[in-house]
């Protein structure tokens, strides 16, 4: 008995050791955007039309495109369908992402931290948000999910150990 005891008692002091670890290696708020796994962009041209968007929007599973010729000129996203578009009876065939676009887009670099990324996108109210190199070219995406995957990575054990169903107070009494 007091082996499977002792036996217990280490293999929680491992636990525990292994959990302090990864914490250690995990990134931080504090760390650059650099160290998160960047979403897949998709560019397109000045010109193109919102049909071509759309179906960019569908074929490679993304919510976003970036406008760029030379530098970034814009960015267009499922919300801006939704918000400028949808229901207004247009040819997406004839209209251009230019008119719907957001021009000079906020962008960040990929040294910015991870907390100023999300300070970024509260104050603004984005999803996503281009991070550019010095000379303003795209390198890719953060988006709030991106954030959201890296906190659930960091707080692992919380996130990952959480019941299959949330425990909730009751708001009245039961019964009669």
């Amino acid at each position: 008995m007091s082996d499977l005891m002792d036996e217990e008692a280490q293999q929680m002091d491992e636990m525990e050791f292994e959990q302090e670890k990864e914490m250690e290696e995990a990134i931080s708020v504090d760390d650059p955007i650099n160290a998160l796994t960047l979403q897949k962009m998709i560019i397109v041209s000045k010109g193109t039309t919102i049909q071509a968007v759309v179906e960019n929007f569908q074929a490679e599973g993304v919510a976003c495109v970036l406008i760029c010729d030379d530098s970034l000129d814009g960015i267009f996203t499922e919300r801006d369908v939704i918000m400028k578009l949808a229901g207004k009876g247009l040819d997406y065939r004839n209209e251009i992402v230019d008119d719907y676009m957001t021009p000079a887009p906020e962008s960040l670099q990929g040294e910015d931290s991870i907390a100023f990324a999300l300070n970024r996108m509260t104050e603004g109210g984005y999803r996503h948000i281009p991070v550019v190199d010095s000379e303003g070219k795209p390198m890719g995406l953060v988006g709030v999910l991106d954030i959201v995957r890296h906190l659930a990575e960091y707080f692992s054990q919380d996130v990952f150990n959480l019941p299959p169903t949330p425990i909730r107070k009751q708001v009245r009494a039961e019964g009669g």
